[in-house]
């Protein structure tokens, strides 16, 4: 009887640790302006898991610097990730002064840095840095990151090696090449398509950019404290923390003390995308929301920007037609994981989106890098028009509205565990046109 139940636990254990097995009928020939039957999968494996999840990364949650595989290394108050070309993460591991790098499956190393504060360039076991904050990639695989209590600008080359890109170690706003310019703690950062690196310069309250040859220029702001908005040489920022670009070349601005979300168009036009500027945690359409202390902003594929809201302990999400909403955490400081609108954060600071929608999040109070996956069933390409898939079931249906000749669709079902895909050929004739 023990025996038999001991396999049973196991074989259960078993079919919850894999990834789902899916299929359809296929190929499916339909007629335009005739429902369909609903098509619904067959499933095996692992069970379908619906919802958004927030789970540990990396970091055990402990103050330390310790390299290992995920929960089994450790940080001291991490600022940033950053994504290279690779999938791997680079993160910002400030009170450690290093940068440490965590591969696709996890491991944790350190990057750049002996630990030391200091401004050495050199290789990266000797280099230093004194409170890093921010960290981009471009599409060398170089890093560079806003070493803040420096001033300046450092670069690290896919080998580790250090160096300088701009700045002169003290405090200013000097413009022009890169080793006379100055900085004022300089935070977030952002890169566009040809490696122009746009950063949010929290002290002098602008944003400044760096062209590949290290020659600085201020992009916007008067560097007064303000939140005036009109053309990128009159408008005001208030301690900007972080930036991204948006595939149309829109810079987008955490306003840190001005509790919003900046816009700079591509004629230069400053606009408030998202916040009233009175601290709060309303999610509403743009300017009828409210943030407390935005700290870094983050674009994804389809150009939704995700918000670490540092105060409020969520991290928000604004689709491209300025609704705010929600994305994770309940609101309460906390490290616990599992479903996003359950799950809590500890002043969360930086944030990243990868190739496949995945969420990367520095939980800085926490010491932890955080990951939140959306699970359930997707579709690539678009169905039919007139046909939709029900993300939790995976059930296709509706009435397909336009003639189509045979094409596969990839359904991809998911849960923690992995993925599984199955093809589906489908044509849509016109017989049932009018």
């Amino acid at each position: 009887m023990t025996k038999t139940l001991i396999c049973l636990l196991l074989t259960a254990s078993l079919v919850h640790a894999q990834p789902p097995t899916i299929s359809y009928t296929t190929p499916l020939v339909f007629n335009a302006g005739d429902a369909i039957p609903d098509l619904t999968p067959t499933t095996s494996g692992g069970a379908v898991v619906y919802g958004r999840i927030v789970s540990s990364f990396a970091g055990s949650g402990f103050t330390g610097g310790g390299n290992g595989n995920g929960t089994a290394a450790s940080f001291n108050l991490p600022t940033v990730v950053a994504l290279d070309h690779l999938g791997n993460i680079f993160v910002v591991d400030r009170m450690n002064n290093k940068i440490r790098k965590i591969t696709p499956n996890g491991d944790v190393t350190t990057f750049a840095g002996s630990g030391a504060i200091g401004s050495t360039d050199g290789p990266w076991y000797m280099a230093n840095f004194h409170f890093p904050d921010g960290a981009v990639c471009d599409s060398q695989n170089n890093v560079f990151i806003s070493d803040q209590s420096n001033h300046k600008i450092r670069k690290i080359a896919p080998d580790g090696t250090v160096s300088t890109f701009a700045g002169t170690g003290t405090i200013g706003s000097a413009n022009g090449p890169g080793l006379t310019a100055s900085f004022y703690y300089p935070a977030g950062m952002a890169i566009d398509a040809y490696d122009n690196l746009y950063i949010a310069e929290y002290g002098n309250n602008k944003i400044r950019k760096i062209t590949p040859d290290g020659t600085v220029s201020t992009f916007a702001g008067i560097g007064t404290a303000g939140s005036a908005e009109g053309d990128v040489a009159t408008a005001q920022f208030n301690g900007p923390t972080g930036v991204c670009l948006d595939s149309f070349g829109n810079v987008f601005v955490a306003d840190y003390y001005n509790n919003k979300i900046r816009k700079i168009d591509t004629s230069g036009n400053v606009t408030t995308w998202a916040g009233t500027g009175s601290i709060g945690s309303a999610d509403g359409l743009g300017t009828n929301a409210s943030f407390y202390y935005p700290a870094i902003v983050a674009v994804d594929a389809n150009n939704n920007l995700f918000v670490t809201d540092e105060e409020n302990n969520k991290i928000r999400k604004i689709d491209t037609a300025g609704n705010v909403t929600t994305f994770a955490g309940t609101g309460t400081a906390g490290a616990t994981d599992g479903p996003a609108d359950s799950a809590e954060f500890n002043t969360p600071t930086g944030v990243a989106v990868d190739g496949t929608q995945i969420v990367y999040v520095c939980d800085y109070a926490n010491n932890k890098i955080r990951k939140i996956n959306e699970y359930g069933y997707t579709v690539s390409p678009n169905l039919p028009e007139g046909l939709t898939l029900d993300k939790a079931t995976g059930v296709i249906s509706g009435t397909p509205t336009t003639a189509m000749a045979a094409t596969d669709f990839t359904v991809t079902a998911s849960n923690p565990d992995g993925a599984g895909s199955f093809v589906i050929n489908i044509t849509v004739s016109g017989l049932g046109l009018p």
